[in-house]
């Protein structure tokens, strides 16, 4: 075999290993996720709250009554209310009213203040 046509052997090897490679890294079956809830911790009521550990996780369903301050937000269900801390990038644009139901994700925080929930992701319930 000439030297040109070693050459051009080996170059044909490396794009068909990239190649190769390449389609490996397109998600198929075995790149598919858990299509399940998005929300980690069991669920529950803001009464049950009393009794959770500091950090927790937790899920809560209820509405934003309002807002505290920046950040911090009077959360209510039907059981009682808790406040929660909710930063910018977890609102991501979303609109929400005092009548809007919401799913709320977070672990449990305790300050000077008092117990309430950092949350990290939060649904709108149609």
């Amino acid at each position: 075999m000439s030297l040109n046509a070693q050459k051009s052997f080996m170059l044909g090897v490396k794009i068909l290993l990239a190649a190769a490679v390449a389609v490996a890294m397109i998600p198929g079956q075995a790149g598919a996720q858990f299509a399940g809830s998005n929300l980690p911790g069991p669920k529950h009521t803001v009464v049950q709250l009393r009794d959770a550990r500091v950090g927790d996780r937790v899920t809560v369903t209820g509405f934003i009554k309002n807002e505290i301050r920046r950040a911090q937000y009077l959360f209510q269900d039907e059981t009682g209310e808790i406040r929660v801390r909710i930063e910018k990038e977890i609102w991501r644009g979303r609109k929400v009213t005092t009548k809007t139901r919401i799913k709320l994700g977070g672990r449990v925080q305790s300050d000077v203040r008092g117990r309430f929930i950092d949350a990290y992701y939060f649904q709108i319930i149609d």
